[in-house]
């Protein structure tokens, strides 16, 4: 975090490069971004940039050179105030506290900038030289003629006038156990707690309760909070420092803290990297939840279809009625006419012999309504088993679906890089950046059992749906001798065995997804991935392939 006391090295950088004389080239503030940049230049001296952000992910409020800024956003930048062209004729902290004004002036007329370094809830504000409100950068609402009005200071003890007898004010209204670094984070301007357990610890009182302080150790702890705070005002180099998953910048090494910091030229410098390091950590820790959560939700998707798949099977059981209804009519084929609605018969299959109504077509010939029985039969029958087959992957891709979710929890980056493909197939396609959610080259698709197939959609997409999304042991389809999408058979897991209809499906969906798709017999080839492969310099789309078989089929579009 920024402190008052990391204000105070700031407003020292700007007085000694800006002050007297610097010009704001340009201004921009990028509103999605909620980062504003003053562009400023000082005759003889290189352009520099002084960035206000108050991104919730990581602010900060710097100057660096301009040659170090990058700005990623593509969102269309608004000049802030009208500055462009004022010279800065000066900067101050207003007691110790997180704000900066920076005196301006524009067509003769002076004003005030004035910069609430306070985080998330920062702001700027532009100020008439009566002190009036002329602009704000943030949607705050002013009257017109309004006074501006800082916020509440903190009521806290000033570092650099730290008196023995102030801090035994201070402990003396303390009514519960409070240790030296506590008291200083709590009670001292500008410290946070990583800079209070530094006193602590250079004054080694880490631990000790501040009632039991005598007059040296209160003078030692004194003397660090003055040391520490004294550095600030020095324009030295910075220090990142990660502390308890966070980053935090110091102009001087921390004894507290035993990884080395990352240095660099000045507090600013680091306090940029820090701004940029939090907001790279909180998009990837929103990412990975982004993750997890698509993975879940297909865990879960599974977890509910399994049940419906059986009782499906458990009303597809009941196929055998079907039959015995068509060897009753058959029996009863002299009584049949055209015409019935129903007919009751007597069920000889079954002891005792007790009368069964039979439903009718009542457009349907006896014979024909005989044949509608035994075709309800067969298709139950065929149901059935595509039903078990069904269950059988479903079941399959929720333990795969399980496994993946079980990995990403274990080690994120590591399982993420093994499954990217199948991770990247799960994540909705919209709402998600394009490095998590990619477009995909492929068209997904289900056979009637359920298994899925991948249809690759151009040249370069065939490419991608082989060699990306497509696992070795794969199957891979292709209408032989003719250009059409590349088909890809994707297995729940490893061990699973493609049956002949899956096969003969998947043929026909790579059969109509080519040019012959209007012939009445297609060949078609198919092998598993391992034995596809890419000439070098060959066309997108174009491929040799190795240990292939053959099928003719009809073409046929995926349902």
């Amino acid at each position: 975090m920024q402190t008052a006391l990391h204000i105070l090295n700031l407003t020292a950088e700007l007085q000694a490069e800006l002050a007297g004389g610097a010009v704001i080239v340009s201004t921009a503030f990028y509103k999605k971004e909620r980062t504003a940049y003053f562009y400023l230049k000082k005759k003889g001296r290189s352009q520099v940039a002084l960035v206000f952000s108050y991104h919730p992910s990581g602010y900060g409020f710097y100057l660096v050179p301009a040659s170090k800024v990058t700005v990623a956003t593509r969102e269309k930048p608004w000049p802030v105030f009208g500055l462009d062209g004022a010279e800065a004729t000066g900067f101050e902290q207003p007691g110790l506290d997180r704000i900066v004004k920076m005196g301006v002036v524009k067509d003769g007329r002076p004003f005030t900038v004035i910069f609430e370094a306070l985080g998330v809830n920062g702001n700027i504000w532009l100020v008439a030289e009566n002190e009036t409100i002329s602009a704000t950068l943030r949607n705050k609402k002013y009257s017109a003629g309004e006074k501006y009005q800082p916020p509440e200071p903190l009521h806290k003890l000033d570092p650099f006038r730290l008196t023995r007898a102030a801090v035994g004010e201070t402990v003396a209204a303390i009514d519960k156990p409070t240790t030296s670094a506590v008291l200083v984070e709590k009670y001292v301007l500008g410290y946070s707690r990583t800079m209070a357990l530094e006193v602590a610890c250079r004054s080694g009182l880490d631990y000790t309760d501040v009632q039991s302080l005598d007059e040296e150790a209160v003078d030692k702890l004194i003397a660090q909070v003055v040391w520490t705070a004294e550095r600030f005002r020095e324009i030295s180099a910075g220090y990142l420092y990660t502390v308890r998953r966070n980053y935090e910048v110091f102009p001087f090494k921390l004894k507290g803290v035993e990884d080395e910091p990352e240095k660099f030229k000045t507090l600013s410098l680091a306090v940029m990297a820090m701004a940029g390091r939090r907001q790279t950590v909180v998009e990837e820790a929103g990412e990975e939840k982004n993750v997890l959560a698509a993975v879940e939700r297909a865990a879960h998707k599974y977890q509910r279809r399994i049940p419906k798949i059986q009782a499906d099977i458990r009303e597809a059981e009941n196929y055998g009625r079907y039959k015995t209804a068509g060897e009753l009519l058959k029996i009863n084929m002299d009584v049949l006419k055209k015409g019935m609605a129903k007919i009751t018969v007597e069920d000889v299959f079954r002891e005792p012999h007790l009368p069964v109504e039979i439903e009718l077509d009542r457009a349907l010939s006896p014979r024909e309504n005989v044949e509608n029985y035994f075709k309800k039969y067969r298709k139950g029958r065929e149901g059935l088993q595509l039903l078990k087959r069904r269950l059988e992957i479903t079941r399959a891709e929720y333990e795969e679906i399980l496994k993946i979710l079980a990995d990403l929890e274990n080690s994120f980056d590591r399982a993420y890089e093994k499954y990217r493909s199948e991770i990247n197939a799960l994540l909705p396609k919209e709402g998600f950046k394009e490095a998590t959610a990619p477009r995909l080259p492929y068209k997904e698709h289900q056979l009637s059992t359920g298994l899925t197939i991948f249809i690759g959609r151009d040249g370069a997409d065939n490419d991608r749906t082989t060699f990306e999304y497509a696992r070795p042991y794969e199957l891979w389809f292709h209408a032989q001798q003719c250009p059409g999408s590349h088909v890809v058979m994707k297995y729940p897991n490893k061990s699973f065995e493609p049956s002949k209809l899956e096969i003969e499906e998947t043929a026909a969906a790579a059969a109509y997804h080519s040019r012959a798709k209007n012939d009445s017999l297609v060949p078609v080839v198919y092998t598993e991935r391992r034995y596809i492969h890419k000439p070098r310099k060959a066309k997108p789309g174009l491929v040799t392939v190795e240990r292939e078989k053959s099928i003719m089929v009809t073409p046929k579009k995926p349902d």
